[in-house]
């Protein structure tokens, strides 16, 4: 069985699977603690391959603990994967895009794929159907677009997502905020989607993030949404290493 972990700055989420097959999810807010992991293997004893992929400087006690107990692997820079790192400082790039690029790959064998994380940044990501990890874009998320607005105006309030509203004329500051926002999110990713698709007509769209719901109802375009696309890929580097 394998435990992949994802530790973020707000949550470490962990998954298991069984070979491919996703069994089962747990979130730990905002970190993880050495106790808390070794319930999770006394609970499920037939863990034994683990990844961590972190953004945070995690315990080496629980460094420790995967590496003396399972075949355990800290994703970075170095470690093989199965799609080839085509950005030009990889060294630079987030685990969390590079992750999301193999599992949407991992389903699209042979097939361009576009992933869309949308969520405190809003990112793209293209891999070709050679397994070409390319790189993508970056841009600020749909809070921090509202959040910015407030913070470098002096009258402009902190507005929210609004799923209900999809006027392109906001009638008031309020309306005005959610307009440019939220449509200007939604403009931008469509027109990054019609790009690809100029370069990669067979192109296979894959929908993940914290915001992935507001942009699957707005997008007319075939998407695939898949919040567990990052876990995904983890535990295909996990599945590829074991393979070696």
């Amino acid at each position: 069985m394998n435990l992949v972990i994802d530790l973020g700055n707000t949550r470490a989420k962990l998954a298991l699977f069984e070979g491919k097959v996703l069994k089962e999810q747990f979130s730990f807010e905002p970190r993880i603690s050495l106790v808390q992991l070794q319930k999770v293997f006394k609970n499920h004893p037939g863990i034994n391959k683990t990844i961590v992929s972190s953004v945070i400087n995690h315990s080496k006690d629980i460094s420790n603990f995967l590496s003396n107990h399972t075949q355990h692997i800290l994703f970075d820079s170095n470690t093989k994967i199965p799609v080839q790192n085509k950005y030009g400082s990889p060294e630079t790039l987030g685990k969390d895009r590079l992750a999301a690029a193999i599992g949407a790959y991992s389903m699209y064998k042979n097939i361009p794929v576009l992933i869309i994380d949308a969520g405190t940044c809003i990112k793209t990501d293209v891999v070709t159907a050679k397994g070409e990890y390319l790189g993508g874009s970056i841009s600020p998320g749909i809070n921090m677009r509202f959040k910015a607005l407030n913070q470098f105006t002096d009258k402009l309030p902190v507005l929210n997502i609004d799923n209900n509203y999809h006027s392109l004329t906001g009638n008031n500051t309020n309306e005005s905020i959610l307009s440019g926002v939220q449509n200007g999110a939604l403009f931008e990713v469509k027109g990054f989607i019609d790009g690809y698709l100029k370069q990669y007509p067979e192109l296979k769209i894959v929908l993940t993030g914290g915001d992935a719901a507001f942009f699957e109802l707005e997008l007319k375009n075939h998407i695939f949404v898949c919040p567990e696309l990052v876990l995904i890929g983890l535990n295909e580097i996990v599945e590829f290493n074991a393979s070696k």
